[in-house]
């Protein structure tokens, strides 16, 4: 979610949403008021799924996070705090109808953010029999245990799923972003740097998302950026020091040398 930047005119923050859009309460739709994503999976996948459903619709990137004064009160949505902690009257002034919307109705809120009134109206309405049943024959929502730890254990049948019916409803944009990735220069496996013929290029490193991903075109999950930078930096540091013969291995020789002299001495 994108908010203005305290006392910097012209420039946003980057606030994180990936856990708030799967929690109970609330969906997302595309700009047709249509939903597109188990909003419970992880940001990798939701960040796929915006791609994919922009492709196919045009109507993707930013989608909406919709959500109603039930939602308001337990949890954040990006840079918009519970209730508890910013009540609408502290919310400023210029993130209304800007990064922020509000109304009485659906019919009313659907209007303000330029989404078709019957296709927002239905969606919430599947949503709400979803709730009640426990189960979202749609896109699985809440259905294995990482959707679950994200939810709101208080609520039940499933901890996911909570009806969108209390008014005001609120709608903030949500915006795709880039954690790392996916290109890089092709390393081995001493972290060298390889040119075109795979042969390794003298004197060049690369570690992190400045190299190819080990994962390819995949994410595991959590630390599967930094994992990678930190293995292959010790790599890498291992490496160059072995060839400028200032390895641990290296100065343990000499050490255990030098102090063996002294006790011959």
């Amino acid at each position: 979610m994108q908010l203005p930047m305290p006392r910097a005119s012209n420039f946003h923050e980057i606030h994180q949403a990936a856990f708030d859009v799967g929690r109970p309460h609330s969906l997302c739709v595309n700009r047709k008021g249509v939903r597109f994503v188990n909003e419970a999976t992880g940001y990798d996948r939701f960040g796929q799924a915006m791609v994919a459903d922009h492709l196919a619709t045009g109507a993707n990137c930013p989608c909406w996070l919709v959500f109603d004064a039930t939602f308001r009160e337990k949890f954040s949505a990006g840079g918009l705090m519970p209730n508890v902690l910013m009540p609408d009257a502290k919310v400023p002034g210029d993130w209304w109808g800007h990064y922020l919307f509000r109304a009485e109705s659906l019919a009313d809120l659907a209007r303000q953010i330029h989404v078709p009134v019957d296709a927002l109206e239905k969606s919430v309405a599947r949503m709400n029999a979803h709730a009640a049943s426990g189960t979202d024959p749609e896109f699985g929502r809440g259905g294995n245990a990482y959707d679950r730890m994200f939810g709101d254990p208080t609520v039940a049948p499933n901890p996911c799923l909570g009806a969108i019916a209390k008014a005001p409803f609120y709608a903030v944009p949500i915006n795709n972003g880039d954690l790392g990735t996916k290109g890089g220069l092709r390393c081995d496996e001493r972290a060298r740097v390889l040119d075109g013929a795979g042969v390794p290029i003298g004197n060049l490193y690369a570690a992190g998302n400045c190299a190819g991903s080990p994962f390819g075109d995949c994410y595991p999950g959590a630390g599967a950026t930094i994992g990678p930078a930190l293995t292959f930096g010790f790599v890498a540091a291992n490496d160059i020091a072995e060839r400028a013969g200032n390895s641990a291995s290296a100065r343990g020789d000499e050490d255990q040398s030098a102090h063996e002299g002294e006790i011959v001495a």
